[in-house]
């Protein structure tokens, strides 16, 4: 049989496809492949014969990988569900603290482990990193996925192997200082690095510093935050191959001149690159680079060529026995593939553009574009956005940002010794910072800078890649373009087919939002809620660019915050809102940002009846304010009706509005198939009269989970009871999706069943 030239990276490879099926996969899936990658293993391994187009060795240890990883990612697994099952109860453990607070608005969180396990601690108490504790609290179980392809706080924690959270009023401190002398050393650095840059630098200047030596953002301002990825300049924030490279540039170059033995000089570095990995806190990104740096010095320590491709599969196949699902890693994803894309395309890229441009220039230009190739869907998928001037922004940012890296390590240095000499030179560094936040700033805000688009489906980027893979191969690559535009057309023909009317009821903590979309596709929003990052990427997860008709409620943040986001970066073409009696700074703000956006204002009243389709139409029942002390009396109550189907919105009402609209309307006309209940289900609405004339089958509460308002009152829960409607709740339920077909029949789905 063949020999593998690369048995490490057919482990690797190995290892992630065995990863996705037994993190993805249900579990009798999970059996059924365990015995399929079993019965191969046999098969090849009792088949003498060798085909000379096959490499059966390769296959062979691709799927033990596979086997093995599948098996190992349910072993892992079942450790957290082990824990999982213990939520909202009471647990009692000791734990040493291995993170800074960082400060909530209730609380301060930390990191703390106990037996290699590692939990998010709650608490007002205030404690030092390395004590040991004893912890009496609620252990709290992460959330999934509360919308369709939402955030998925479990999977975030898995990836930086955390179990869940634990809840305390009852801290005992046992005993200070409780780590070893090399964590002690890290932690000490890291804060010391912090005291330096507050000391030295302006406060505009100090996180971002902070956050290109060791890649702590903490202290970075969200908005600066926000330019850096706009610019596609994220990856500065981050530590990368650069820094270990400087790292070990700085630290070979100080040995070797002081006359200290190359070998001893290489083992030096290796152990300040371990090192660096303490005090940067093992970040998935951290560990790549440190890793491959290692790995590439060790290579010179016995005489061996590196192989860049093998140490990237090496430090790939240490950190996923650490955990498997580093695999949800973003930040993973995007220094793998950068890595990977620079190896495999910046010297044919190089190559090509270097005929007419300088070398250098040619070389940067080629190492920016050969990374964007192979991260480009990921950040599609995740972001949602498309960068044109990523070329600019890294040409001007990444020189300057090498040169601040270098700049910053010397000063923070420096200033360990001097703070006063650290200041002096912190002059220029404050300059290059205020350079680079002005670049971030420039480019975020230049034309096609940050392109929104809708997130793509997995089998484009499938297709994608496999292309990449297959650029050498003619027909091959013509067949997956193929492919791909036979999908894309089946996929334009198919919106153009009548669909069921579907009505998303959005997850938004303590607030309210529903989408409509009709059989033809027009789009309702109806309310936007406040919480951040969540509608606009809801929108665009549903492949949703365009909103016809958004309805505002009422003008209280938690029913319309968000809209401002949704006009800046979506096209919307109506505004439905009722006459106000008070215009608030968020009513202005937001009218402003529509008439800016050239956005068509509708001022409603009861008795209009707006045609968002053929046949849906959307009826305003009330607009009056009836009281002068609430925002939430204003708010529009409104019937969607479709055929037999019908569903009632009524914003933040309250008794008083309820009563009114009894007095105004048939019974015909406010009973619905289905009620929005109002108000979150505060006990000043829902009450018995209103309900028995609305009648609704189901009843639905968009309320946010452990709120501080009570909501829902138990009193409402009871009235709904009371007349038989199935009750749905967001803080339960997460998403709520109701599809109403041609009959008027109804399917309901939840995200958390």
């Amino acid at each position: 049989m063949k020999n593998i030239e690369r048995p490490l990276l057919v482990i690797a490879i190995g290892m992630i496809i065995g990863m996705i099926i037994g993190i993805i996969i249900g579990l009798y899936f999970k059996i059924s492949m365990v015995l399929f990658f079993s019965f191969l293993i046999i098969a090849i391994m009792k088949n003498k014969k060798t085909n000379k187009y096959i490499n059966k060795k390769a296959i062979l240890l691709m799927s033990a990988s596979i086997l093995v990883f599948i098996i190992y990612v349910q072993i892992i697994g079942s450790q957290y569900e082990n824990y999982y099952r213990y939520s909202e109860k009471k647990i009692e453990i000791n734990a040493i603290v291995v993170s800074d607070a960082k400060q909530g608005d209730y609380y301060k969180s930390y990191e703390i482990k106990t037996n290699n396990k590692k939990f998010i601690l709650y608490t007002k108490q205030d404690l030092k990193y390395g004590t040991l504790i004893k912890i009496k609290g609620n252990f709290i179980k992460p959330e999934g996925a509360r919308n369709y392809k939402g955030f998925n706080y479990e999977q975030y924690l898995k990836s930086k192997k955390i179990y869940g959270s634990i809840k305390s009023e009852e801290i005992e401190i046992i005993e200070n200082n409780k780590i070893n002398i090399i964590q002690k050393s890290g932690q000490t650095v890291r804060n010391k690095i912090k005291e330096i840059a507050i000391a030295i630098l302006p406060q505009n200047t100090q996180g971002l510093l902070v956050g290109i030596l060791i890649g702590d953002r903490t202290n970075i301002p969200e908005e600066l935050t926000q330019d850096f990825s706009k610019s596609s300049l994220s990856h500065i924030l981050a530590i990368s191959g650069s820094h270990i490279s400087y790292i070990i540039l700085g630290v070979t170059y100080i040995l070797l001149k002081s006359k200290i033995p190359r070998r001893i000089a290489y083992i030096i570095t290796n152990l300040v690159l371990i090192f660096f990995m303490f005090i940067t806190g093992f970040s998935a990104s951290v560990v790549r680079a440190s890793t491959m740096g290692i790995l590439l010095i060790s290579a010179k320590l016995v005489y061996r060529k590196p192989d860049i491709i093998n140490s990237i599969a090496i430090s790939l196949i240490i950190i996923f026995i650490d955990n498997p699902f580093a695999i949800y890693d973003i930040g993973l994803q995007l220094s793998y593939l950068g890595t990977l894309g620079i190896v495999i395309f910046s010297k044919p890229i190089s190559n090509k553009i270097s005929k007419k441009i300088p070398k250098k220039i040619s070389e940067m230009m080629a190492i920016t574009i050969s990374a964007q190739i192979l991260i480009l869907p990921i950040i599609m998928l995740n972001f949602n956005t498309v960068s044109l001037t990523f070329l600019i922004s890294n040409i001007i940012a990444v020189p300057i940002s090498g040169i601040i890296m270098i700049y910053g390590y010397i000063t923070s240095i420096i200033g360990i010794v001097s703070i006063e000499f650290a200041s002096f030179l912190a002059i220029g560094l404050s300059l290059l910072l205020n350079i680079l936040i002005i670049t971030a700033k420039i480019v975020g805000n230049m034309p096609f800078s940050n392109i929104i688009i809708p997130t793509p489906h997995l089998i484009y980027i499938l297709i994608y890649y496999l292309i990449l893979i297959n650029l050498k191969k003619k027909k091959v690559r013509r067949i997956l373009i193929i492919t791909f535009l036979i999908i894309l057309t089946i996929n334009f023909i198919q919106k153009q087919i009548p669909q069921n009317l579907k009505i998303h009821i959005i997850d938004v903590g303590q607030g309210d939002s529903s989408l409509v979309i009709t059989p033809n596709r027009k789009t309702l929003l109806i309310d936007t809620g406040e919480q951040e990052n969540t509608l606009l990427e809801y929108l665009l997860d549903r492949q949703i660019l365009e909103i016809d008709y958004a309805l505002i409620s009422h003008f209280d943040s938690d029913h319309c915050f968000n809209l401002i986001e949704v006009i800046e970066n979506l096209k919307v073409s109506n505004i439905l809102i009722s006459k106000q009696t008070e215009e608030t700074e968020l009513f202005k703000k937001i009218i402003g940002t529509a008439r800016r956006q050239n956005v068509n204002i509708i001022v409603v009243e009861a008795g209009q009846t707006i045609k968002i389709d053929k046949e849906v139409t959307l009826k305003i029942l009330w607009t009056t304010k009836v009281s002068n002390n609430s925002m939430n009396e204003n708010s529009i109550v409104a019937k969607l009706e479709y055929k037999n189907f019908s569903m009632l919105f009524t914003g933040d009402i309250g008794e008083k509005t309820e009563n009114k609209l009894l007095e105004i309307y048939s019974q015909n006309m406010l009973k619905s198939t289905i009620l929005k209940v109002a108000h979150h289900g505060a006990k000043t609405s829902s009450n018995i009269n209103f309900l028995n004339t609305v009648m609704p089958q189901i009843a639905i509460i968009g309320v946010g989970k452990n709120n501080k308002f009570g909501h829902p009152d138990e009193s409402v829960i009871e009235n709904l009871t009371k007349i038989k409607s199935k009750i749905f709740r967001t803080d339960i339920n997460g998403e709520i999706t109701i599809k109403v077909d041609k009959n008027a029949r109804i399917k309901i789905n939840c995200m958390n069943m």
